[in-house]
């Protein structure tokens, strides 16, 4: 394998398409961010508010999901079915999100990524029937696959493929940051006596407020051109 992947990129260049896509001005390269610029970088924060919130949302609910259980009074094998929909939904997904990305541009379907997700949790703080968790983690399927293309799209059509390797280091540091984070913070609203619903609530009030964010510099998420 490592030496069918050599052969394979070693020809290839860290061209970027958006030079061709933008018109009206001559353009020869896209800004190339190195991980310092990108810390500095106030839209870095904002959309990584909307990136961390589906792995710590969903890895809280996948380490608590007997709380889950026994505060809806489903069955004992309703989220072990319940999966099934979460797989499937998010292998569908991941396969329409590439074509998506390819024909509208990862940076238009970013606000999208988390609505599934923030519908999850009415469905959570509103439904009690076990039906319900078939649609609550179907949704949140659906904002896994879109997560996992968007989470390498995204920062490489804003910041630029040539430090692309830094970046991708420090999201994915965050990442697994937040995966602790939010089983601990699930973990913390459980032991002072907090709801599932009120979890719930807590939850959507987070992507929420992180989608509001990324709405007000969604025309600013354009990369840099560096114009010669």
């Amino acid at each position: 394998m490592p030496i069918v992947s050599f052969s394979l990129v070693k020809n290839i260049k860290l061209d970027s398409r958006e030079a061709s896509s933008i018109k009206d001005i001559k353009i020869k390269d896209i800004k190339q961010w190195t991980r310092t610029e990108v810390l500095k970088d106030y839209r870095f924060y904002i959309i990584c508010l909307n990136m961390l919130a589906m792995p710590a949302i969903a890895t809280g609910t996948f380490v608590y999901q007997s709380f889950i259980v026994s505060s809806k009074s489903w069955g004992p094998y309703v989220i072990a079915q319940s999966f099934m929909v979460y797989s499937i939904l998010s292998v569908i997904t991941l396969f329409l999100s590439g074509f998506l990305i390819d024909k509208f541009s990862s940076r238009k379907l970013l606000i999208y990524m988390n609505i599934p997700l923030f519908i999850s949790t009415f469905v959570l703080y509103y439904f009690n029937s076990p039906t319900s968790s078939f649609v609550f983690l179907g949704l949140i399927g659906i904002s896994n696959g879109l997560a996992n293309v968007l989470g390498s799209a995204t920062w490489a059509e804003i910041y630029g493929v040539k430090y692309i390797g830094s970046i991708k280091a420090l999201t994915t540091a965050l990442m697994v940051f937040s995966t602790a984070f939010g089983t601990a913070l699930f973990g913390i609203l459980i032991d002072n006596n907090f709801s599932i619903e009120q979890i719930a609530l807590v939850s959507g009030s987070y992507i929420l407020i992180a989608i509001l964010l990324l709405l007000l510099i969604k025309n600013k998420l354009n990369p840099q051109n560096i114009i010669r």
